[in-house]
């Protein structure tokens, strides 16, 4: 079967299991009912992560040997905490604790090296990939907001880590002809999670292969939005005194669309932002590294200031919590 060929079959069925999960998603009633939580009006399937892990598993079939059966067997895993977690709910301080179990395991039977010392580098793995995972839950928001920075993700991941990124591209665009404004289906935590994960097991091998700084401040500015949102959310939550765990609808991208109005142009703004921000992380990755380290921590800083004074940091509508009251 021709390369090309392959990619549309994939594509295909990543449409159509997802059409059919979410006709599952309604049957059983696995539902995103709405809440003051979130923006979305009206119950939404959250069944999208069984398509897009069903769909890796055809891809595995497809193009044999794209992963070890240690990160298989951790990502199935994950894609079940998260599962579970959407029909029954698990404690979001379990759910991080299980994460770190699971990846200390992974790193134990299958070995990182980057940093050269055991246990810095297991250590950096697991607060790298933990991350990444949480970090990808939190962006998703807004319909079609993962699954397209996970799209885009993968793209620029694909220059640097070969066929698989391409692979999980073209399954996350299968899922986004459904989830796109107005989503018809969401990926839910078995979909976020899932592909947070294996965003940070790509990159790690990534980091594997080129065990440099820059290819550290490449993958940074490439997981940008997801990167960005979180620290965000923790600084907010700090200074508000919130719960660090507690969901809310305070984002940065929830600010963004009430500032914009406009849903579909406030998903394809932060599009657009994250794909500046990949090219540029490209571009930092084969300068000095003097240079890559400056530049990034200049463009971080700024990131963060015009976060600041748009109110991404602040309470609602950006107004700073008068937590006293």
């Amino acid at each position: 079967m021709g390369l090309l060929i392959k990619y549309l079959v994939i594509l295909i069925f990543s449409i159509l299991i997802t059409y059919i999960s979410l006709l599952l998603g309604n049957k059983i009633n696995i539902l995103d009912n709405p809440s003051s939580e979130k923006i979305h009006d009206v119950p939404i399937p959250r069944t999208g992560g069984i398509a897009l892990f069903f769909s890796f598993l055809i891809t595995n079939i497809l193009f044999s040997k794209i992963l070890s059966i240690y990160e298989l067997s951790f990502l199935f895993f994950i894609f079940l905490i998260g599962l579970i977690d959407d029909l029954i709910s698990i404690p979001q301080r379990l759910k991080l604790a299980i994460e770190i179990i699971l990846s200390l395991i992974l790193f134990i039977v299958y070995p990182f090296h980057f940093i050269g010392i055991y246990v810095l580098d297991i250590l950096f793995a697991i607060f790298y990939l933990v991350g990444s995972i949480n970090s990808f839950n939190i962006i998703d928001g807004m319909d079609g907001l993962a699954a397209g920075i996970a799209i885009i993700a993968f793209s620029f991941l694909y220059i640097y880590s070969g066929n698989i990124a391409l692979l999980v591209a073209i399954i996350c665009a299968g899922f986004l002809v459904w989830n796109f404004h107005k989503a018809k289906i969401f990926m839910g935590d078995s979909g976020s999670l899932f592909l947070g994960a294996l965003i940070g097991l790509i990159s790690l091998r990534v980091l594997k292969e080129h065990p440099r700084p820059n290819t550290v401040i490449t993958l940074i500015f490439i997981y940008a939005i997801p990167i960005y949102d979180s620290a965000l959310s923790i600084m907010r939550r700090l200074e508000n005194w919130k719960e660090l765990f507690k969901p809310d609808i305070e984002h940065f991208y929830n600010k963004l669309y009430r500032k914009t109005n406009n849903y579909v142009g406030t998903v394809i703004l932060i599009y657009i932002f994250s794909i500046i921000l990949g090219l540029i992380g490209i571009g930092l990755y084969n300068a000095k590294t003097v240079v890559s380290l400056s530049a990034g921590l200049i463009i971080w800083t700024f990131m963060f200031f015009v976060g600041y004074k748009l109110g991404f940091i602040g309470g609602k509508d950006g107004k700073h919590t008068d937590v006293s009251a």
